[in-house]
């Protein structure tokens, strides 16, 4: 595995500010009490974060799946990534750890933090950066999504890049276990279907001729 070279002053602090933009935004959301939902997040307010931003969805252990992907996530790939697994951003060495990651994620739940890095290739210059992954819950309050940033800084090259996990620091944050997923919002809740098979209520019928 290739060590992580230093980066400059200036890409350490963008690559940095966007971690902790998107860290600091889903923080703000929790102060709920609840894990954050994926109807509380606002592109908007993450509007810096945006090009290294993604949104993940759980469809099986160890799986998650792109629904939103930013610019920055896309050019890595060399392609609109929306619909593919994480994984395959990741070499088949790499793998074994991301589904660890992933369910730490989504079961525990709890916020993960990795360092990444890309080989050095024909047009392919070294890259290094992190991966980010915050849990979100669905409508019904279950923990099977995620709001994540892949920053990588430097020239991409030609794509597309393929990852494995450096040799940095590692964070897995368990949230507090004494807070308790409180009911669906408003925002989000389903609205429940009409009843058409109920019976309409009784009317009084007066026969004035009888």
């Amino acid at each position: 595995m290739p060590n992580i070279t230093t980066q400059s002053g200036a890409e350490h602090d963008d690559g940095r500010a966007c971690l902790t933009a998107l860290e600091a935004y889903w923080n703000d959301l929790f102060r709920a009490q609840r894990v954050p939902q994926r109807c509380d997040v606002d592109p908007a307010q993450i509007d810096h974060a945006l090009p290294s931003a993604f949104l993940v969805q759980r469809v099986a252990p160890g799986v998650a799946r792109l629904r939103v992907s930013g610019q920055r996530v896309n050019a890595c790939l060399g392609m609109d990534a929306q619909g593919m697994p994480l994984s395959t951003f990741f070499l088949p060495s790499a793998r074994a750890e991301l589904t660890g990651a992933l369910e730490q994620v989504f079961t525990a739940p709890a916020l993960v933090e990795l360092p990444i890095v890309s080989s050095i290739g024909i047009g392919r210059p070294l890259l290094h950066g992190r991966l980010l992954l915050l849990p979100l819950a669905d409508d019904y309050g279950e923990v099977n999504r995620a709001l994540g940033a892949m920053w990588v800084g430097g020239d991409l090259g030609r794509g597309p890049r393929r990852f494995e996990f450096g040799n940095g620091a590692r964070r897995y944050q368990a949230l507090d276990q004494r807070t308790k997923l409180t009911a669906v919002s408003e925002c989000c809740a389903p609205r429940k279907r009409p009843d058409t098979m109920r019976r309409p209520a009784l009317q009084l019928v007066v026969n004035n001729y009888a």
